[in-house]
């Protein structure tokens, strides 16, 4: 085989080169902790280009001799790469301390935070980034927990610089340093933001909605942060505008963070992890959205626990991981049936107001219809709806038991 090698052919040394540029593009890409980043197809076709061009090279070469030896390189080359896509780099790390586990995240991270209002929270990663008193963050969260629970806990502490969230919620708090200019505040759009950071986690740049098309975050100059005197001191950009089969669309960038603090139900020793019902909500995107993903969950089971197809985060994307020591689950407003529920009582004068409203707004329902019910008044709304049909409603209130 040393017969093989020609340095004085022109085509083996052009294969040699190539060959290398395809062995350093592999080891790179298992090594990296950017993989995640990765657009597959941008992937896939410069692989593509470099074994086209490899092959025409072969193809050219005058000789048997000439042909072993890309041959032999490539399968040397291809083995080194190999050797890095097993690299113990991609292990989950298990902690038993959350403020161990969160110590690293310096002043300035962005933060992915999972949760919808207090349901699926990482409350332990919270109370560890509470103790080692990081500053200047920016917390990417469907909204702020309420003002001394969750991530209200943070806004407290004025440990949190810019809010992105599409809901300023039950915390008094974030509203008022919002307001008084204390508190950056990025409102996106909740099915925006959701899509924002699966874009993330799938190496998409940006992508276009309908969604604020003509509004504000369209055109630009929503108030991100105030002045003490009420002023704007900084206002969102515009989005660019783009039409397509005569429906207008906005463009909107993906979101990625430095750290991703996710709560979940079950994982097992290798790092699996999966969710328990609607606590999944933006913890599951989340864990692909950033650099180090850190998940804290309720119990760790033996590997083979889980069915395969039952997993719903691999351990590829899972860095840290730690058993919390405690949930206290809180329910924002806890509302109980009381004795005197049960009587009649005389209706005000605003309740027959929002009845009507109800009533009329009821009456645009159809048979076979699917509706979304936002809280508030839209909820009555299935107390309204006529016997003779039938729809079927969706809401994203009264989950309990997570």
């Amino acid at each position: 085989m040393l017969r093989a090698w020609d340095p004085s052919n022109e085509n083996v040394l052009r294969v040699c080169r190539v060959s290398c540029l395809y062995a350093k593009l592999m080891c790179c890409l298992m090594v990296s902790d950017t993989i995640r980043y990765t657009t597959s197809s941008l992937v896939i076709s410069i692989i593509s280009t470099l074994h086209s061009l490899w092959d025409a090279l072969y193809k050219r070469s005058n000789s048997k001799h000439s042909r072993a030896s890309c041959w032999l390189l490539v399968l040397v080359l291809q083995s080194c790469s190999c050797y890095f896509s097993t690299s113990n780099q991609l292990n989950t790390k298990f902690y038993t301390d959350p403020v161990e586990a969160v110590k690293d995240i310096p002043d300035g991270a962005t933060l992915l935070v999972g949760g919808f209002g207090l349901c699926g929270i990482p409350e332990n990663l919270i109370g560890g980034l509470l103790k080692i008193g990081v500053k200047g963050l920016t917390a990417v969260s469907n909204n702020a927990g309420v003002d001394n629970f969750g991530l209200g806990l943070l806004l407290q502490s004025k440990q949190i610089k810019r809010m992105v969230s599409s809901y300023v919620g039950e915390n008094a708090e974030f509203e008022r340093q919002y307001l008084s200019g204390e508190l950056e505040v990025e409102l996106t759009p909740q099915g925006t933001l959701a899509e924002r950071i699966r874009a993330g986690g799938a190496g998409i740049p940006a992508f276009f909605t309908s969604t604020g098309y003509g509004t504000l975050v369209q055109e630009g100059g929503a108030p991100i942060k105030y002045n003490t005197d009420g002023t704007v001191a900084i206002a969102s950009h515009p989005r660019e505008g783009r039409e397509f089969d005569g429906r207008h669309y906005i463009m909107e960038k993906s979101i990625t963070g430095d750290f991703a603090l996710v709560k979940a139900w079950k994982a097992d020793r290798a790092g699996n992890i999966i969710f328990r019902k609607t606590a999944r909500n933006f913890n599951q995107p989340m864990c692909k959205a950033a650099r180090k993903t850190v998940v804290e969950v309720e119990e760790i089971v033996d590997i083979g626990s889980f069915a395969p197809e039952d997993i719903h985060i691999p351990k590829i994307y899972v860095d840290r991981l730690i058993k919390g020591d405690g949930f206290e689950k809180r329910i924002e407003r806890l509302s109980t049936r009381k004795p005197e529920d049960t009587k009649s009582k005389q209706k005000k004068g605003g309740d027959n107001v929002r009845e009507r409203i109800i009533r009329r707004a009821a009456l645009e329902f159809e048979d076979g219809m699917y509706a979304n019910l936002g809280i508030g008044i839209p909820l009555l709304a299935s107390n309204f709806i006529s016997p003779d049909i039938t729809v079927h409603l969706q809401s994203e209130n009264g989950v309990l038991g997570l």
